[in-house]
């Protein structure tokens, strides 16, 4: 009896081993999968991206078939890659740039892996010529330039100087907590701390003496102007990546209702030391009034409303 009992324990145990392994996908599993994925992209060969049967995908929160939108634009990476890795979400990020023929587009890409496959891919693009906040086309902030001479991080941090998920993403969310507030003592961001927007620096600004927040009288991350933001909407922390203490969180700014400027819909690339952010990289555009964002679960399209629908 004892042996038929160990004996099945042990069947249980290789069946969760056998379960958990075919379910994860560690950071070097996810690696090769996003690398794997962009160059199929690149190539527009969207058979030899390892895709599952059911992939989705979505480009500005609109959703591309295979074949379409990237797979046939994108003709290569750009000169700015960066990639980030949460073995727990199942989930790999890319933040950087790709060539559309001659023009180079600041993306952010969220990649999902289950079982050994890629099952959804979501694309944050912003181009030169896009609209801006009125709906003008070419007014979208975007630097190519300056974020060149500025990049994000690659690093490896040591363990004993990381944070845990919760830790991060709290910190994140008080960026987040000093916008819709007003408030820019509410951010968690080193004096001095960057802010870019495809590029587009927007910090280092004079400042009132009143609202000095310790950084030699110039505005910096934590500093918070009036973007008419009703609420940071639809936030998800895609990559929490613990060995560059980064984070990729895409969310959008629901404008307030007098506001008619549209909404920002974006992916976020924040670096955190010591508690603080370090660096925010952003990759956004502006949504069109008739478009659902985020177009994923579980809004699935259907939120926020667009004014027209009744």
């Amino acid at each position: 009896m004892k042996r038929i009992l160990a004996a099945l324990c042990l069947a249980a145990s290789l069946l969760g081993t056998t379960m958990a392994s075919a379910q994860g996908c560690s950071r070097d599993c996810l690696k090769k999968h996003l690398d794997t994925y962009l160059t199929a992209v690149a190539h527009h060969q969207p058979d030899a991206a390892g895709l599952w049967v059911g992939f989705r995908q979505t480009e500005n929160a609109v959703v591309i078939p295979e074949g379409q939108g990237v797979w046939k634009n994108v003709t290569g990476l750009g000169s700015i890659q960066r990639r980030y890795f949460d073995a727990a979400q199942g989930q790999a990020g890319y933040y950087g740039t790709v060539m559309l023929g001659d023009e180079e587009a600041v993306v952010a890409l969220r990649l999902k892996v289950q079982w050994n496959q890629v099952t959804e891919a979501e694309w944050f693009m912003a181009r030169k010529g896009d609209p801006g906040m009125t709906g003008e086309a070419g007014k979208t902030p975007f630097n190519l330039e300056t974020l060149r001479a500025t990049l994000p991080a690659q690093r490896v941090v040591p363990k004993a100087e990381r944070m845990q998920h919760e830790a991060l993403q709290a910190v994140v969310n008080s960026y987040f907590d000093g916008i819709t507030s007003r408030n820019s003592y509410l951010v968690k961001g080193h004096p001095g701390c960057t802010r870019y927007e495809n590029g587009f620096p927007t910090f280092n600004t004079p400042m009132t003496p009143a609202m000095d927040l310790g950084n030699n009288g110039k505005t910096d991350c934590r500093t918070q102007g009036d973007f008419g933001v009703a609420t940071v909407a639809i936030r998800d922390f895609y990559v929490i990546d613990d060995e560059s203490q980064a984070v990729m969180v895409s969310a959008m700014f629901r404008r307030e209702a007098k506001n008619t400027k549209r909404r920002n819909h974006f992916t976020e690339l924040f670096h955190i030391d010591h508690g603080k952010i370090r660096d925010i990289h952003a990759a956004f555009y502006y949504a069109p009034e008739d478009r659902p964002v985020p177009n994923w679960p579980p809004y699935d399209g259907l939120y926020p409303l667009p004014a027209s629908y009744r």
